[in-house]
């Protein structure tokens, strides 16, 4: 198993702790329902239930900051992991996005933040292995940030049907030997579509496939294409509407008009080899 920052060692602690023995995917199935895409994107109702999913019982999850301890500015609390309630989202993709909204925080007075980002595997909790790591400074200002895992030789594609655990992070005071750590978790897992479902995704557009996407309760799919087709055309009337729809269907409208900000490019990835 690889060298782990102390960081990082910390949050996989933290998540050995609570977590419980399972294996493969929690009892998570694939919803797959007959029927042609729905493409009035401009239509905001969303009847998807994010929650059906239920994570395997005592595992860690949290998607909004909690109270901050340490170095850590208390503005810092006010942080948000884009995810349903329940801290689980399924996805059909090998490389999915992540998003998080950070609000405008202070520098802490000991020195610079930085946040982090981790993938790991705790499908066997005696070998809890992190596979991806992704640590910048604190951008200024507040916003939403989006986090895509890069098509890597290093970074093999998520397992279909494989329950993986994510932390994002800001550290306070990262050069210190016992750093301040706020942390936000969940779960994410790859699912496998039925060959009807990739046929009709086929044959969409990126915004005919938010509709499906939302239909077939694939939350990363769905939150990641939007996010990125309203970065490429912020100011699109009928795109803003469907991400504020798309958050409050998360109970999350309170952070629908933040802007988008850039996370650096310059990162470290992980794997295990064989």
């Amino acid at each position: 198993m690889m060298m782990l920052s102390k960081s990082s060692f910390a949050l996989i602690s933290l998540s050995m702790a609570f977590s419980v023995a399972f294996g493969g995917s929690a009892g998570l199935t694939n919803p797959v329902h007959p029927g042609a895409a729905h493409r009035a994107i401009a239509q905001n109702e969303l009847p998807t239930d994010w929650n059906v999913f239920e994570t395997p019982e005592g595992a860690p999850g949290r998607r909004i900051g909690g109270g901050t301890r340490g170095n850590c500015p208390k503005s810092a609390s006010g942080m948000i992991a884009l995810v349903p309630e329940n801290n689980l989202g399924l996805t059909l993709s090998d490389t999915p996005t992540f998003l998080f909204y950070v609000p405008k925080i202070e520098e802490a007075s000991s020195g610079p933040i930085e946040m982090e980002f981790l993938l790991v595997d705790e499908s066997d909790p005696e070998n809890v292995q992190e596979i991806y790591q992704h640590r910048v400074p604190l951008p200024a200002g507040g916003g939403t940030i989006a986090l895509t895992l890069p098509d890597d030789e290093n970074l093999p594609p998520l397992q279909v049907n494989q329950l993986y655990s994510w932390y994002f992070s800001l550290i306070c005071n990262p050069k210190a030997s016992d750093p301040s750590i706020l942390s936000l978790g969940g779960w994410i897992e790859r699912v496998e579509p039925s060959p009807t479902l990739t046929q009709e995704l086929e044959q969409l557009t990126s915004r005919d496939r938010i509709a499906v996407y939302e239909r077939e309760i694939l939350w990363f799919d769905a939150i990641g294409t939007l996010a990125q087709l309203l970065q490429d055309n912020p100011n699109d009337p009928i795109l803003r509407p469907k991400w504020n729809a798309l958050l409050e269907s998360i109970n999350l409208s309170e952070v629908a008009q933040a802007p988008f900000l850039n996370w650096e490019q310059e990162q470290t990835s992980n794997r295990d080899r064989p």
